[in-house]
């Protein structure tokens, strides 16, 4: 494993004609997005850096200047930069596109002492030993730094609670599971930023909900994440920390399409799929979760909670809730088996096939 330290940034000329340049460094580790740092530079100014990040492979870092969300006023691209594995010590690189003139001193080392299975330890130190100050004054960073040391040893204890968050809850589940350090990395860009950056887009907290405690009785990093994903997609009703009966239900609400675009943009899959099951396809359905749940893929169900109890009177004919498929599919002896992610367990399923019929309304996978 290699780890670059990104030492200090220089500004020789800005692409801004009047003014500092809001920069952005965005630094990609072996093809994935791992962080975006800001700052704003004048002339003649420098901006220390001093952080560390680690990679396998490559390292490709692309500066620009922000220019806001006006339409016709994108973002100016100054420059890219791939960075290679050999050992090099306060090397420089220069990002000089439209006008502008930055150099980056660097340094890179040999970290034989980490595996592939060490990054999110890692991520989570040096989120711990990072001096940036927090944006949600209410939540506690230390907390947030214990559970995620927490979901990187157990990411079954990721939980909704009493929030009626199921669904970006599953996301999350399989992405503290599947990508830990990128798990770790969208976390601390939350936390330090207000928002963090998904496969096209920023997904961006309001100050409103920033400025809240850990809502429903979550854990500060599961309510951080979770709350913000939820909230990015809510038309009207942003998410409240305190609400309760049909409002909660409103807020939580998620849609297949929902899962569908957290699935590509946060889980990174290439391949996505929803499959609705709510006049037949039930059975096949599930043994297609299951094949790409065995092929390494996510998938999730989409169900009524009453799946999770004994056959008692009619099931509302409409889903309620989202789960993780787990695996374990069985179809002997009349009955059908399988495990699912859900309120911070695993539950063993053990359904008559009617059940199972009347509970089930569609999947979305993602390889």
């Amino acid at each position: 494993m290699k780890q670059i330290t990104l030492e200090n940034l220089h500004c020789t000329k800005t692409e801004d004609w009047v003014g500092s340049d809001e920069c952005r460094l965005e630094v990609f580790n072996d093809g994935e997005l791992h962080f975006a740092y800001r700052h704003d530079l004048n002339n003649d100014e420098n901006w220390a850096l001093n952080a560390s990040l680690l990679f396998a492979s490559s390292c490709t870092l692309r500066l620009f200047d922000e220019d806001g969300d006006l339409p016709g006023d994108d973002d100016d691209a100054l420059g890219v930069v791939s960075i290679g594995v050999a050992d090099v010590q306060h090397a420089t690189a220069t990002f000089r596109e439209d006008d502008a003139d930055y150099t980056l001193t660097y340094s890179v080392t040999d970290r034989p002492d980490i595996t592939q299975n060490d990054l999110a330890t890692f991520a989570i130190d040096q989120f711990e030993a990072s001096t940036v100050p927090g944006v949600w004054p209410q939540l506690s960073k230390a907390d947030i730094i214990s559970d995620l040391r927490n979901r990187r040893r157990n990411p079954v204890s990721i939980n909704q609670v009493n929030s009626n968050f199921c669904g970006p809850t599953s996301i999350v589940f399989e992405l503290a599971r599947t990508m830990p350090r990128r798990y770790v990395d969208l976390c601390r860009q939350l936390y330090e930023t207000g928002g963090f950056w998904s496969r096209t887009h920023r997904v961006d907290a309001p100050e409103g909900l920033r400025n809240t405690h850990a809502g429903q009785n979550m854990s500060p990093a599961d309510w951080m994440l979770i709350a913000t994903m939820r909230n990015e997609e809510n038309a009207i009703f942003g998410v409240s920390a305190s609400s309760t009966g049909f409002i909660s239900q409103v807020e939580g609400m998620t849609t297949p399409w929902e899962m569908e675009g957290w699935t590509g943009e946060l889980l990174l899959k290439g391949e996505v799929s929803n499959s609705t099951t709510f006049v037949w396809g039930e059975f096949d359905a599930i043994r297609y979760a299951h094949q790409v749940w065995a092929s390494g893929g996510s998938a999730f169900i989409m169900l009524h909670s009453d799946m999770f109890s004994a056959p008692s009177g009619i099931v509302p004919p409409w889903p309620d809730h989202w789960v993780v498929y787990a695996g374990g599919l069985d179809e002997s002896g009349g009955r059908i088996r399988f495990t699912v992610y859900s309120w911070g367990s695993m539950y063993p399923l053990d359904l008559t096939r009617d059940h199972f019929e009347n509970c089930m309304f569609g999947i979305v996978t993602g390889f």
